[in-house]
């Protein structure tokens, strides 16, 4: 026979380590089904035409585009730093829209430039009609510092924000996608990661391969000479 038998100790470890590579790699798999099939519905409720909001919130609503009418609030406005632009460093001008149901809505209403003095917001003090794209109000950053007390935040902090406005605004963020103004609003479009999830899976399953021909390779018996 052209294989050595092999002891049971290396044998266990081998199937154990080929069984768990391949569980991870179906598991990557899954996932990655199960994020090209959202990242279906959210191109579908993209390609709807915009509606007017009457406040849906929640998985139907993000991504979703709408037109909602209000007042801007110039005392809740605020500039998010360090966000890049086609490699260009600037902020993104954030205002809240007062509704004309009363309730607040934040608009993330595009980037500027990067500018040693930030620039004050000039917000029209009539009534506006936007298209907007609402996204979930998540919160994940890292901060590099304490934020200092003034219209230029790190990152989006919701607690914070409404403590700034002395109220609860919708559970939203809005993307502004129309005006004429100077900012700019080429917002990326939101993906899912599958490929990503996709690549760890083969990732594993190589591995297992490698398991194999790894115990194969051990065991092979030689000819003598």
């Amino acid at each position: 026979m052209p294989f050595q038998r092999p002891r049971l100790i290396p044998c266990l470890l081998t199937l154990l380590l080929v069984a768990v590579t391949l569980r991870l790699g179906w598991w990557q798999l899954e996932r990655g089904r199960s994020k090209a099939a959202a990242q279906q519905q959210r191109d579908a409720r993209l390609a709807l035409p915009p509606q007017p909001w009457r406040g849906e919130l929640g998985e139907l609503a993000w991504d979703r585009r709408f037109v909602v009418t209000g007042r801007w609030q110039p005392e809740g406005a605020i500039l998010l730093a360090n966000r890049v632009q086609r490699g260009r460093p600037g902020f993104h001008a954030l205002a809240p829209l007062r509704l004309d149901d009363g309730r607040l809505l934040l608009v993330n209403r595009g980037w500027l430039l990067w500018s040693a003095q930030p620039p004050a917001q000039s917000l029209p003090t009539a009534p506006v009609r936007l298209t907007v794209r609402l996204t979930a109000p998540e919160q994940r950053y890292i901060e590099l510092g304490p934020d200092t007390a003034g219209p230029v935040w790190q990152n989006l902090d919701w607690r914070r924000y409404g403590e700034l406005v002395r109220t609860t605004p919708v559970a939203a963020l809005a993307y502004q996608l129309d005006g004429h103004d100077s900012l700019v609003r080429e917002w990326p479009e939101p993906g899912s990661g599958v490929d990503k999830h996709y690549s760890y899976a083969g990732q594993w399953f190589l591995f297992a391969g490698l398991a194999i021909v790894l115990f194969g390779v051990m065991h092979w018996k030689r000819k003598p000479n």
